[in-house]
């Protein structure tokens, strides 16, 4: 009889860890362990599962989930409590006389995490994944109860092979018996163990720790996804995460809102609500207002719950980017009282930042592009969203191809012109996706704590695609309802654009700027101030180029070259036959804006530099531009401070002279604005 480590097992492989993708095959361990993949990433590793699957995938396309798991034909299992070593599992393997493979993952021995591996047990026949559990508690005996509690998890998959640039795994084989034929080792067997949440916690008001907010946040959203796939025993299932949820509410992590917002549309996806509350949502409200109350009696402190770097908890698909845009959780210092804080050698350690647009866009930001009507807005916006759905340069920029989210609420029928004119221009953009159907996102939605209809169909299609970038073109047409110069209504745009790009994606907003070409977008401070970009679009000049003046810029300098011309495209025929033309924007060659245009000493280009950071947060006071210009050795670096103020005084004189700056009423402001005192929002309140 040959080796148990040769016999031919059913395996089934995913793509990743989605498990949008499913390859049966036909493996023994010895096979296995030397054909492991290499992937670009993590997330990007295949997921294996020794046994078979229906081929049947949820509804949201997982063809792993504990319904279409049919056949076990080996035992897998997961070991990431650090301390055990792989030669220790071998050994203690081997004197049980057990059959097995063991893998190390990506993650062993990185910094802070210690020993972890695998461990893949064959079997001499295959059984129905109901006997699995009392098969997986033999190993767990024999290794002494170690396991973590995801192994037992029936349709759990595993990740196996080596990221690129990482460390190869460490491969052992332990030759012995089928697990199915040591029935000596039930005496020893070691079930599930119970949830590890760390040592009693008393409730405390943990809402200053943002890491612990944010945390808190991603594990109610994973609940959710449980929550909106699982088709069996909801009930139990709604129970549980509302438990769990109750545990932070307990430490101000999360509000009864946001459990709400979260678990209510989950369980109207699944079903729940019509076959047991017969559409009654005050019903499940009910039932997990009960849990929440028996949570809390258990607080919850998301920075000591136990790590799922390595796998999702369960058998339902979590979000990959979860963890990675959260990173680790910090370490308490008794120092700061337990606040997370960076040293300056963490600080030089950082990761690079990513970018959508290299030096003006970057992923998860919101930002504005603005002008007066006819400006060109909408044009520069479809144009650079075109261009980075290709992931090709725009204005001379680079930028990150990914797909694009465009959503005209405004004129959607000449935006589709526009449109077609930059496919006639550019060629295919086959992830630029045109959303001409969308007319309000600023509407609270019919589930409370939702958002409109609209917004949530966004929303979920941002969560399932992931673009680089979303368009909302024009804010005022998309907002019905909003009152522009409230601070509470333009605080609930700032809201909905950081859920939409809560999923990774810039957003824009185009929009109207203050009259007469302010040089912020109109409306209260509290979206200026919330912008982590902004660029005011000034009508074309005499030669006819269209000028993008950068006026917030937190990724890179504020005065790239961004100009175009309007140029037109002819994009079909009207009903009558005759042709039709669509506007289109037409960059210009780098520096080709800037013939004619003064150049700027030094000296006049950082008091231009301090002037453009200060009228960002408004109108600029001439006396205070002055004092920090010299007091703060933005001009000259003088030790004398009288010798700075000269040269702050021949510096303010070389921009009026050439045109770049002008005083009305005390306040600097950009020659071409005629009304610089009107600021519709600067106005006493709360927010000043």
């Amino acid at each position: 009889m040959g080796s148990p480590l040769d016999r031919p097992l059913d395996v089934a492989v995913f793509k990743d860890r989605r498990a949008l993708s499913i390859k049966p095959k036909t493996l023994s361990l010895r096979d296995l362990s030397t054909s492991l993949p290499v992937a670009a990433s993590k997330d990007a590793m295949r997921h294996i599962k020794l046994g078979a699957f229906t081929g049947k995938p949820t509804a949201k396309g997982s063809y792993r989930h504990n319904a279409a798991h049919a056949t076990v034909s080996g035992i897998e299992a997961d070991y990431d409590a650090g301390t055990m070593t792989v030669e220790q599992a071998v050994d203690a393997l081997a004197c049980a006389g057990i059959a097995a493979m063991i893998y190390t993952t990506p993650s062993h021995q990185q910094p802070g995490k210690g020993h972890r591996w695998r461990v893949l047990c064959p079997l001499s026949d295959d059984v129905t994944p109901g006997e699995r559990q009392a098969l997986l508690a033999r190993v767990n005996g024999v290794l002494g109860g170690v396991l973590s509690a995801e192994s037992f998890t029936a349709a759990q998959s595993y990740a196996y092979g080596a990221v690129k640039g990482g460390p190869a795994p460490d491969v052992r084989l332990v030759d012995g018996r089928f697990l199915d034929h040591c029935n000596d080792l039930d005496a020893g067997a070691i079930g599930k163990p119970a949830s590890d949440r760390g040592a009693p916690q008393s409730a405390a008001d943990l809402s200053h720790d943002q890491w612990r907010l944010d945390k808190a946040a991603a594990i109610l959203e994973s609940a959710a996804e449980r929550l909106s796939n699982t088709l069996v025993e909801r009930n139990p299932a709604l129970c549980k995460e509302a438990f769990m949820a109750g545990g932070l509410l307990a430490n101000n992590l999360l509000s009864r809102e946001q459990v709400m917002d979260a678990l209510l549309p989950a369980m109207a996806a699944n079903g729940y609500l019509d076959s047991h509350a017969k559409g009654d949502m005050s019903d499940v409200e009910r039932v997990i207002d009960a849990q929440l109350k028996a949570g809390a009696r258990e607080p919850f402190d998301p920075s000591v719950a136990e790590d799922f770097d390595d796998d999702p908890d369960d058998d339902i698909v979590d979000d990959p980017s979860i963890d990675y845009l959260l990173g680790p959780a910090p370490v308490d210092h008794e120092s700061t009282g337990g606040l997370p804080y960076l040293t300056p050698g963490q600080c030089a350690d950082l990761p690079a930042r990513d970018y959508v647009v290299k030096r003006l866009i970057a992923p998860g930001q919101i930002g504005c592009i603005f002008g007066e009507p006819g400006a060109g807005k909408s044009l520069i916006a479809p144009r650079m969203a075109y261009e980075i759905a290709q992931g090709e340069p725009t204005f001379d920029l680079r930028t990150k191809a990914g797909p694009v989210f465009y959503v005209a609420c405004e004129d959607q029928e000449g935006m589709a012109g526009r449109v077609a004119a930059l496919h006639i221009e550019l060629g295919d953009a086959d992830t630029f996706h045109l959303f001409n159907t969308v007319s309000d996102l600023f509407s609270p939605g019919v589930i409370k704590g939702k958002g409109s209809a609209d917004l949530e169909a966004l929303r979920k299609a941002a969560r399932q695609v992931r673009p680089q970038l979303i368009v909302i073109d024009t804010l005022a047409m998309a907002m019905p309802g909003l009152e522009e110069n409230d601070a509470a209504g333009m605080n609930r745009v700032v809201q909905i654009g950081k859920r939409l790009a809560k999923y990774g994606a810039a957003v824009i907003f185009v929009h109207h700027g203050t009259k007469a070409e302010g040089n912020t977008p109109r409306g209260h401070s509290v979206f200026n101030g919330a912008l982590d970009f902004s660029v005011m679009v000034k009508p074309a000049d005499a030669n006819g180029i269209v000028r993008g003046m950068i006026r917030k810029n937190r990724n890179g300098p504020p005065d790239l070259d961004i100009a175009f011309k309007i140029g037109s495209h002819r994009v079909g025929t009207d009903i009558d036959g005759e042709p039709v033309e669509a506007p289109i924007c037409l960059p210009c060659e780098p520096g080709q804006a800037e013939n004619g245009k003064p150049k700027l000493t030094d000296a006049e280009r950082a008091a231009y530099d301090l002037f453009l950071e200060m009228a960002a947060n408004g109108p600029v006071e001439q006396a205070e531009w002055r004092k920090r210009a010299a007091d703060e050795y933005h001009v000259s670096g003088s030790d004398e401070r009288e010798n700075r103020r000269r040269a702050v005084t021949r510096a303010f004189k070389g921009l009026l002279k050439k045109g770049e700056i002008a005083v009305e009423n005390g306040l600097l402001t950009f020659p071409y604005a005629v009304e610089i005192h009107d600021f519709d929002d600067d106005v006493a309140g709360p927010d000043q």
